[in-house]
């Protein structure tokens, strides 16, 4: 974690991790929190969302698309994880981004638990 002049850079290096979430009531909304790192696909980005992230920073699939095709393949990598974000919001009954929220994800700590 990061603290910045206006707010929290929350990093990850292997995907949305759900338990970052205790920052976001640590700061009870005085900062906004920018979720960092493991951002590969659209459902990321809503988990990170869901998660209370206000923003998610895309730097490694953006230099990617840049590294493959350039200018045009970072306008069709943020076209990509906008499409996956729509489909996941669609499927999770969100019809907006501020819809999203906490109900949307469980933690590993959440899941029902097999009694057998």
């Amino acid at each position: 974690m990061q603290m910045l002049r206006r707010g929290i850079t929350v990093k990850t290096s292997y995907g949305v991790k759900p338990e970052r979430s205790c920052v976001v009531g640590a700061v009870k909304g005085k900062v906004p929190v920018l979720f960092d790192g493991g951002i590969r696909r659209g459902t990321d980005v809503f988990k990170a969302l869901a998660l209370g992230a206000q923003s998610v920073l895309i730097g490694r699939p953006a230099v990617y698309g840049l590294a493959a095709k350039g200018e045009y393949g970072v306008k069709r990598v943020i076209e990509m994880l906008r499409d996956e974000l729509e489909l996941t919001m669609a499927l999770s009954g969100c019809p907006t981004l501020n819809h999203i929220s906490r109900k949307h994800v469980r933690t590993k700590h959440e899941r029902p638990r097999s009694m057998l």
